[in-house]
């Protein structure tokens, strides 16, 4: 740098996820519809020609923003379904890895939340296809692990309840502190764990 206090130039990798996270806070104050580019831009610190270097429109923002935290978020939930020792454990983990990502984008959870009733086709498309994918994995554990006790549509049936339950939970408090947070699990655990070994016994 050839003066202090100079601004470190950011390599494009760097800058572009620097661009995504501060779009979420802009988006989720403020809503699709009335922010702009320049709003973004100003935000972020950078002129309006980086920001296109970066993304052509603000729909491709958005889409990049939305496309971004689905992934994440399916990531995380995979792994908290696949890597849990033990049924209990596995419920555990993926309530608090879907309450972890509520609570740390809380932004980016009530843009995917307004998407899913949303107006943009594309947009709606993209949730519900992670809420299937989310759905088909949730129930294939289920079957797996009923043993027999539970078939294909009872066990969809009780992924779908697991998904709107915790859904429906987290819309009434994005960005909950961990002691709230760790309430809401433990008592969504006792109730999803009763609930399944009720119907897999």
């Amino acid at each position: 740098m050839t003066e202090a206090g100079a601004k470190r130039r950011m390599r494009a990798p760097e800058r572009r996820r620097q661009l995504l996270e501060v779009a979420r806070k802009v988006f989720g104050r403020r809503g699709y519809h009335t922010v702009t580019m320049d709003s973004v831009a100003k935000e972020a610190g950078v002129t309006k020609p980086i920001l296109y270097d970066h993304f052509e429109s603000k729909r491709e923002l958005y889409l990049a923003l939305l496309e971004s935290d689905l992934s994440n978020l399916q990531k995380r939930l995979s792994e908290g379904l696949e890597n849990s020792r033990g049924n209990r454990e596995r419920i555990r983990a993926s309530f608090q890895t879907y309450f972890d990502f509520v609570d740390e984008h809380a932004e980016g959870f009530r843009l995917l939340m307004q998407e899913a009733v949303g107006g943009d086709r594309h947009f709606r498309d993209l949730v519900f296809g992670f809420r299937d994918d989310v759905l088909g994995k949730v129930t294939e554990v289920l079957i797996r692990e009923s043993k027999g006790n539970l078939d294909r549509d009872q066990a969809q049936d009780v992924a779908l309840g697991l998904i709107g339950m915790a859904e429906t939970v987290a819309q009434r408090n994005p960005g909950a502190t961990k002691e709230e947070r760790s309430r809401t699990v433990d008592t969504l655990v006792r109730l999803a764990w009763r609930g399944i070994t009720g119907l897999t016994v």
